[in-house]
């Protein structure tokens, strides 16, 4: 005898199969005998029923819109079961039937089971709707252009920085509302965005925060800011003199000093931008030393860590 005719025998002799089997069984004829019941007594469920509306181009709605309608319907058991085989029917209600003109569209009970029995088998009782009427807040005035204020805060790694300013795909947006709160519309923020340790530059999509009572275009905003590595290097700089009175020549020894400075790999073969300062309303005449001091200059946003190999030099001044 195989291993399969083995099984079997012992499965009809374990009285726990005997058992599911029973259960079975007890459930099958429980559920026809459901059936013969129900499939000619009124029966009650609830149908989510697609509502789609036709809203004009130059109408933007300013409060929720819904999808979906809750629909409790009364109706003989065995109709129920064309709603098992069919996709469930869909409403479409043109926006300006029910709008009064002035920025408000108001959709009844009645009217909202008016609309359901136009789709629903015809011997169907609607007990209720939900929601039991739709409002609509909107406007057809045209959007007011403001500009974006970013709330972004941008931490580079160790070693790295922030190289150029954060670029927008726009610096604008439109809003629309009515017309009061359209006149305390200024200016719109994207959501708070802190972004730390970053090696590498960050592009990110943000969304502009919600203003309650109207609506901004587009939701959201790309954004880029550019992240580069820093190395070290050194530069000499020539030593330029400040303030120096007309008829006044100051000679400095040396006239150049090395800067050490970290700056993005980009730019480590171009041109030093740094500046070193000899301010001539700094020298104290009443010392007999004959030296100034040496100050950093201008320093380009992009470099860090500047500091010059001497903090002064040596001077002759000269009268013409």
């Amino acid at each position: 005898m195989g291993l399969w005719s083995k099984t079997k025998e012992k499965l009809k002799k374990s009285p726990r199969t005997k058992s599911i089997l029973q259960y079975i069984t007890f459930v099958l004829i429980s559920a026809v005998f459901w059936g013969f019941l129900t499939f000619n007594s009124d029966v009650q469920l609830d149908l989510e029923v697609p509502v789609e509306f036709s809203i004009p181009n130059n109408v933007h709605t300013l409060t929720e819109v819904p999808d979906t309608l809750t629909v409790s319907v009364k109706d003989r058991g065995y109709r129920f079961f064309s709603y098992m085989f069919r996709k469930t029917p869909k409403i479409t209600i043109r926006f300006s039937d029910y709008s009064d003109g002035s920025g408000t569209f108001k959709m009844d009970q009645g009217h909202l089971k008016k609309a359901l029995a136009s789709v629903l088998n015809r011997h169907a009782a609607i007990v209720s709707v939900l929601p039991e009427n739709i409002v609509i807040k909107y406007t057809d005035l045209p959007g007011k252009k403001v500009p974006i204020r970013t709330d972004i805060i941008v931490e580079p790694r160790e070693d790295y920085a922030l190289y150029g300013a954060l670029i927008q795909s726009q610096d604008s947006v439109l809003v629309f509302s009515d017309a009061q709160k359209l006149s305390e519309i200024n200016e719109v923020y994207t959501y708070h965005v802190k972004v730390s340790d970053l090696t590498d530059t960050l592009r990110r999509k943000v969304s502009i925060a919600p203003i309650k009572g109207a609506v901004v275009e587009p939701g959201a905003i790309d954004i880029m800011v550019p992240i580069e590595k820093l190395k070290s290097q050194t530069s000499k700089v020539k030593i330029a003199v400040r303030n120096a009175p007309q008829g006044v020549k100051i000679l400095l020894f040396p006239s150049d000093v090395e800067v050490s400075f970290r700056s993005p790999v980009s730019r480590i073969k171009e041109d030093t931008d740094i500046t070193a300062v000899v301010d001539y309303n700094s020298i104290d005449f009443s010392r007999p030393s004959n030296k100034v001091k040496v100050i950093i200059g201008e320093v380009p946003a992009a470099y860090q860590d500047v500091t010059l190999s001497s903090d002064s030099v040596e001077y002759i001044i000269e009268k013409h």
